[in-house]
């Protein structure tokens, strides 16, 4: 890869782990009704933007922590790892067709869910509207 492209690649990277951590948890949290759908989810997830994971512990709805990194011996039960490029496109408003949603990342390769998916589908109108959250102008 040439040295600009990493550059930009890296600079785009963290621009998106910016709006990420500036969304997350304050946002979640002060939506109660957000909350509320997602009330019987408690579990600690992976969601890694490009090559920085982010782990977020979320209780009945609420999430206790967003931590840039994985602690050392940290587990998780399910993961959402996505490319910048695949993060940078569902977080336009609109976002484009075919890049509007976790699974049509998942389809397009820009996306990967790993682990237990179970809380994950059982919760999965809350979980897309927790990772839309950083989108541009704001709407779920």
């Amino acid at each position: 890869m040439p040295e600009c492209s990493r550059e930009s690649s890296a600079a785009l990277e963290q621009e998106l782990c910016a709006r990420f951590e500036r969304a997350i948890p304050e946002r979640v949290n002060s939506d109660r009704h957000l909350v509320w759908r997602g009330r019987n989810l408690s579990a600690d997830c992976l969601v890694q933007i490009g090559t920085v994971p982010f782990l977020l512990r979320i209780e009945q709805g609420s999430v206790r922590e967003c931590l840039k990194g994985l602690p050392l011996l940290c587990s998780w039960v399910f993961a959402v790892r996505g490319s910048a490029q695949g993060w940078q496109a569902l977080w336009q408003d609109p976002p484009p067709p075919g890049w509007h949603d976790i699974f049509a990342l998942t389809k397009r390769g820009e996306m990967t869910l790993e682990g237990n998916l179970q809380p994950l589908m059982a919760n999965l109108q809350y979980f897309k509207d927790v990772v839309t959250l950083p989108r541009e102008g704001g709407s779920r």
